[in-house]
């Protein structure tokens, strides 16, 4: 039940890394369809723990029981200042995830706020997000407005 939910005071330590890749796979997999395979593991492995060591990366968890039953993950990066962010640094949170049994106990809320915490203690002007259709409303709750001007292209595109 909800008593034995611990939400973590601080952030995940670099001993939760292969839990934290795992997570990574199970998100891959319900929003992709695929684990990805050992070559992806072994990349989300060696940014994990190069962003934790250098404090790039902070991983908000929820567990019960040593099960991680909610994560919020928030990269750090910096990019050439605008006016708008004079310090060009912007944190991106990826792989918010709360295990179905434990979904509406506001975990995911707590962890995102916590992430965004930490982007503001990192000195990020902005922090931006991918949100799915089951997580915009937290967002928006939270302060997130939709973009409309970025655009992507996959490098693989490129001839």
């Amino acid at each position: 039940g909800l008593k034995s939910v611990v939400v973590l005071s601080g952030e995940a330590a670099m001993e939760d890394v292969d839990r934290l890749v795992e997570v990574r796979q199970d998100f891959q997999q319900m929003m992709k369809g695929t684990l990805g395979g050992p070559e992806f593991a072994r990349a989300v492995r060696n940014y994990l723990k190069a962003g934790m060591a250098d404090g790039s990366v902070v991983v908000w968890l929820a567990q019960e029981e040593g099960r991680i039953v909610s994560c919020a993950m928030l990269c750090c990066v910096e990019e050439l200042p605008v006016l708008a962010n004079l310090s060009g640094r912007i944190g991106y949170i990826h792989n918010v995830f709360t295990l179905p049994e434990y979904r509406r106990q506001g975990l995911a809320e707590q962890l995102v706020r916590n992430c965004l915490q930490s982007a503001k203690e990192w000195g990020a002007g902005r922090v931006r997000l991918g949100a799915t259709e089951q997580g915009r409303r937290l967002y928006e709750k939270l302060g997130f407005w939709q973009m409309q001007d970025e655009m992507q292209i996959n490098t693989g595109a490129i001839f």
